[in-house]
């Protein structure tokens, strides 16, 4: 409960700089930089993440590799992140903050699992059909997951779209235990 409400509180706040900067392009593409970096790099999450190395050391660390790369606007952001020991919550800030601009621009982003590779065709039809469903442009990725079954699984952002095999058979099974014989 509480990463979340961090995590849309600072999203927000940096959202509306970025947007009253004019920057909010800009603001997202080095963010998404910045965080990639964090997941490739064992060496900085180490040092980011441990709460016995010193916020200096950790904004020195920041400006000296990133400095030259982040405007003022993201490295002032991420330098307040560190003195106000929100590293943890950098994740979930980010992808709030993505979800903002995405939101301002029309955008969902969604996630395809099927049992199956989907043809091409397949995905097309899909992405017109949840496109006149949500009434925004889409961006979808999709992945396999044999262990659905059969079907698909759909995620609009919080909502989940549930069509797999594995979950009609889980359904069937609930309603077998609840119906009373005699």
């Amino acid at each position: 409960m509480i990463k979340g409400a961090v995590a849309a509180r600072y999203a927000q706040a940096l959202f509306d700089v970025a947007r009253d900067n004019n920057t909010v392009a800009e603001t997202e593409n080095e963010l998404r930089g910045f965080m990639r970096l964090v997941d490739e790099s064992r060496d900085l999450q180490q040092v980011l993440y441990n709460p016995q190395v010193p916020v200096e050391l950790k904004k020195e660390i920041v400006r000296g590799a990133f400095g030259k790369a982040l405007s003022g606007t993201t490295l002032n952001f991420l330098c307040l992140a560190l003195d106000r020991r929100r590293e943890p919550y950098l994740k979930s800030i980010a992808e709030r903050f993505f979800g903002l601009a995405n939101e301002t621009r029309n955008i969902v982003e969604a996630e395809v699992t099927t049992a199956l590779e989907l043809s091409v065709v397949h995905k097309v039809n899909l992405m017109q059909v949840l496109s006149r469903m949500t009434g925004k442009e889409l961006r979808i990725r999709y992945q396999v997951d044999p262990v659905i079954l059969g079907g698909l699984v759909v995620r609009l952002g919080d909502r989940i779209i549930d069509g797999s095999v594995k979950r009609q058979l889980e359904r069937l099974k609930d309603s077998i235990r609840e119906t009373k014989v005699g």
